[in-house]
């Protein structure tokens, strides 16, 4: 991994229950790749919404995916914009 800052802003439905799955996600993820994260943002909404973004890129969205992201995959997908 290289030393590159991130921005990770994460929308997710309160309305749904989303925010202990979200603060469990988040969590895992800064454990590894805190020192590499510049900016984090919650925004809380409705809709059953769950999306994901680093720097501004959409890189999971569970509109568009019809499911939730396993951990392993979020992984995968976030530390895809550290190289």
């Amino acid at each position: 991994m290289s030393d590159k800052q991130i921005a990770i802003e994460v929308v997710y439905c309160a309305d749904c229950g989303y925010w202990p799955r979200t603060s469990w996600m988040l969590g895992e993820l800064m454990t590894d790749i805190q020192h590499l994260v510049s900016d984090v943002k919650l925004i809380p909404a409705t809709k059953g919404l769950f999306e994901w973004s680093v720097n501004g890129d959409l890189v999971f969205s569970k509109a568009a995916m019809g499911r939730f992201p396993d951990m392993d995959e979020l992984r995968e997908l976030i530390y895809a914009h550290l190289d």
